[in-house]
């Protein structure tokens, strides 16, 4: 699950939407991992999208990462699922359910992407 405000979803957007318009191959995306990860397993400190060949692949890197895979037009199919609507707070996106020819490949990992300003305010105003 990837969970961050509306604003900070359509953040990480916008910086892939540059990095995807760029020649740079490789981002890695810092995360905010000072909470506690219940009811998951762990919080991972990044988020890595790569240019590669073939379709979307996602997967936990030997460095924790949350990593994203694939060619140019998946990923940007894929990073418009970080956008989200001032009127989709509380909502979520999974970028794993499109019907596109070779998106997506057999066996990746399947991601939620959530939108929740006000439980990440609250959860940033304890800290």
């Amino acid at each position: 699950m990837v969970l961050d405000s509306i604003a900070g979803l359509n953040k990480i957007h916008m910086r892939l939407s540059e990095f995807l318009r760029s020649e740079q191959r490789l981002i890695r995306l810092p995360a905010d991992v000072s909470g506690s990860p219940p009811p998951h397993n762990e919080l991972l400190p990044v988020l890595e999208v790569e240019k590669t060949e073939g379709p979307i692949y996602v997967s936990v890197s030997t460095e924790r990462a949350l990593r994203i895979t694939g060619v140019v037009d998946n990923l940007r199919v894929y990073s418009e699922f970080f956008r989200f609507r001032d009127d989709e707070d509380g909502s979520h996106h999974h970028p794993e359910y499109v019907e596109l020819s070779g998106y997506i490949r057999s066996g990746t990992l399947s991601v939620v992407i959530e939108a929740d300003t006000a439980y990440t305010e609250e959860f940033r105003d304890e800290m």
